[in-house]
């Protein structure tokens, strides 16, 4: 008998095949029917139900009262723990920039399917003053204003030929655009394939002029950099697909003293 193909390549069939029926799901199909996934997967649907019984048996699939199959909590716990070494990908670089500048900096993703479009504070880092803007993770802001929105609008692809002058720039800067107190300087973070999202820092403007923008952006558009560089390894990782599950889950899985530590208020 030939050997099992994926075994001598060092994989185990029955496992890619139950990853194939969990990598099936997604935002535009949270929940599938047994049909959808044999269509999805390639597989057949007496292989599907065979390893549904492992993942349902696991929590890492769930079976609603309309037969349809979703995402089980086990499936989020295990995906919760990837987001901590999120945090430690961006946040070493979001605090330095925070104690150069004394100011506050958040990571902004695109929000999928939100119209009109949107977007969402996935981190953020604020500096130990009192006065500081009073964003915080999980906020919702329009992409049509703002430093960061700008920076998601114009760097999601297709690019706008209109566009060009402003990417160019490697960042943007706004004074009063959406807070009439706060000023803000953004630069775009790229992952391997796309846009990941916006490095955006914001301050009182009542603290600065438009030479300190002018001379912090070069800094900003250095963090936003040094982000990216470290996002390389990540290839088709879904940021905007995780945004809302992970701020909607993060007071509740932090202690207080982190969520004090990073400006959750």
């Amino acid at each position: 008998m030939a050997p099992d193909k994926s075994q001598t390549e060092g994989g185990v069939a029955a496992v890619e095949r139950a990853l194939a029926i969990l990598t099936a799901f997604d935002d535009r199909a949270p929940a599938l029917t047994l049909a959808e996934l044999a269509a999805r997967t390639g597989l057949y649907k007496s292989t599907i139900l065979r390893l549904l019984v492992s993942l349902q048996r696991t929590g890492f699939v769930e079976q609603g009262s309309d037969s349809r199959y979703r995402i089980g909590v086990q499936a989020w716990r295990v995906g919760s723990n990837f987001t901590l070494d999120l945090e430690k990908l961006f946040l070493p670089t979001m605090e330095s920039l925070s104690a150069e500048t004394g100011e506050s900096v958040s990571f902004y993703v695109p929000v999928l399917g939100a119209e009109p479009p949107m977007r969402m504070c996935l981190l953020r880092v604020d500096p130990e003053r009192r006065i500081r803007d009073t964003f915080h993770v999980g906020n919702l802001l329009p992409t049509d204003k703002g430093a960061s929105g700008t920076v998601i609008r114009i760097f999601t692809k297709p690019y706008q030929k209109a566009d060009e002058a402003l990417r160019a720039e490697g960042a943007h800067i706004t004074w009063g655009d959406i807070d009439p107190e706060i000023c803000a300087i953004s630069a775009p973070v790229m992952g391997p394939n796309d846009l990941a999202g916006a490095l955006v820092l914001s301050a009182p403007s009542i603290r600065h002029d438009r030479q300190w923008a002018e001379s912090t952006k070069v800094l900003v558009i250095a963090a936003a950099q040094r982000i990216s560089q470290s996002l390389t390894p990540l290839h088709n990782f879904p940021f905007p697909q995780i945004a809302e599950s992970y701020a909607q889950h993060f007071v509740l899985s932090r202690p207080l003293a982190f969520i004090a530590k990073r400006g959750v208020r």
